[in-house]
């Protein structure tokens, strides 16, 4: 744009002699650089490059500097006079319209903090706008960050806090194992556990025979009827029991009795649940029947895991108790989380009421057997140490409230899920279907197989209490 187009269109008049200003224009003028011709807005003082590079970031501006100097002036390049004003601009006006003058860019324009300076045109130039403009949306952005980023630390925060209240649930038993520097889970070790030899190299594989338990450096021989024979590591820390198998014996009804150095050791008992039906009790306890474990509850396999009572629970419980039998109580679990465990053990404590027990409070957590692949249980993923924290959880809430508690499992639970070196405090019942004892660690209670007992309709589970 020219020189006649920034003084709306006509032309600028011509320059005065630097050299003979007028005393009433208060001019001030540079000897050295004789080109320069400012005056300054407020007192009357020479503007200095010091000056104007102070007005350039933020300080009052000399309004004589025009505007499409600036960079020269910071520069030291010689500075035109402007035009005056004319008569044909209104008195209130310091600038032409900005239709018929130059804006320029910023970092050009130097106009800028005039809207609360007095004395000064209300309203604020296009550049000034679009900073202001620029200046809110960036203070908008910044604001929405520390809102997420707030939100993000809350969140995070939140679920740490839930974890804690979770693992802690089990009360200082579980903060203790946690803390200690040998309760690692066997998450790791269960990977690496099974070597699996197959059926068909098991007689190259050598291995002593220790009653009944085949033991070689440290592993002891399984099998599973999905994948055949394996070795799994014997954890040391863990108490193994001393029993012997021919101390055990069965009857010509398979009833079992333990009977070290000749005396008998052990009690005869079943565990029922609603689907034996209706029991006579008083039978059963006639046919020889000392303890039965009772059925008190059940989670479901499906996603939901709904909590159920089990309908005959009750009516057994009066029906044992009355005829005589000695009673303890088993919860069918599919929890997936400590929380969930520790629901279990209040649904059991809820439903027993206060009521007398002889035996336990059993935590039965069992893999769930399903036939249709596409019905995928709930537990499909539970690792061993969920598992572990979960089954302490229950049984710790069941101590607190003044009951006995116990663990049930088999042989593959024991081996290759649970981390049985913290379960140490806690009995176990185990389930071992075989008269041979083919298991290393210690148990209190041996599900051995099934048979008839009077009372009651179909096969029931055996069950041997061994007395310490």
């Amino acid at each position: 744009m020219s020189e006649e187009n920034i003084y709306n269109n006509e032309k600028p008049p011509e320059e005065p002699d630097i050299k003979t200003v007028p005393e009433q224009d208060n001019g001030n003028y540079d000897d050295k650089n004789p080109d320069i011709y400012v005056y300054d807005a407020e007192d009357d003082e020479p503007v200095t490059d010091k000056d104007l590079y102070s007005d350039f970031t933020g300080g009052r501006i000399n309004a004589a500097i025009p505007v499409t100097d600036i960079e020269p002036a910071l520069e030291k390049q010689p500075l035109n006079k402007p035009a005056p004003e004319t008569e044909s601009r209104p008195p209130e006006q310091e600038q032409p319209a900005a239709a018929s003058r130059k804006i320029p860019t910023e970092p050009e324009y130097i106009g800028r903090n005039r809207i609360n300076e007095p004395n000064e045109p209300e309203g604020t130039s296009a550049p000034q706008l679009k900073i202001n403009r620029i200046y809110t949306v960036n203070t908008v952005i910044s604001m929405i960050t520390l809102c997420v980023v707030a939100a993000g630390i809350f969140t995070g925060y939140a679920y740490l806090k839930r974890l804690e209240q979770d693992i802690g649930i089990a009360g200082k038993r579980i903060s203790d194992l946690e803390e200690s520097s040998e309760t690692t889970t066997a998450d790791e070790e269960v990977v690496d556990a099974i070597s699996i030899i197959g059926d068909e190299q098991k007689e190259e594989a050598a291995v002593p025979v220790t009653d009944n338990i085949e033991i070689d450096r440290g592993k002891v021989l399984i099998y599973d009827s999905y994948v055949g024979y394996g070795w799994v590591p014997v954890l040391s820390g863990v108490r193994q029991h001393t029993y012997k198998t021919a101390d055990f014996s069965v009857d010509d009804r398979y009833r079992m009795t333990y009977k070290p150095d000749g005396e008998e050791s052990s009690y005869f008992g079943i565990d029922v649940s609603s689907y034996q039906g209706d029991i006579d009790w008083d039978a059963v306890r006639s046919d020889g029947v000392e303890f039965a474990i009772l059925r008190v509850g059940v989670r479901g396999y499906g996603e939901e895991g709904n909590i159920k009572l089990d309908d005959c629970f009750l009516k057994n419980y009066d029906g044992a108790h009355k005829a005589g039998i000695d009673v303890g109580v088993y919860f069918f679990s599919q929890a997936i989380s400590v929380e969930e465990a520790v629901e279990e053990a209040n649904f059991v404590l809820k439903q027993l009421d206060g009521r007398k027990l002889e035996y336990p409070v059993v935590f039965d957590w069992e893999p769930a057997n399903v036939t249709d692949p596409e019905d995928v249980p709930r537990t499909e993923d539970v690792m061993p140490g969920t598992l572990t924290l979960s089954a302490i959880a229950f049984c710790e809430t069941i101590r607190d409230a003044g009951y006995d508690s116990m663990i049930y499992l088999g042989k593959k639970l024991a081996y290759l899920k649970y981390d049985m070196r913290q379960l140490g405090d806690y009995p176990v019942w185990l389930a071992l279907y075989s008269t041979d004892l083919t298991y290393i660690y210690d148990f209190d209670i041996w599900q051995y197989g099934a048979g008839e007992v009077d009372g009651i309709e179909g096969d029931v589970d055996y069950n041997i209490a061994i007395i310490r």
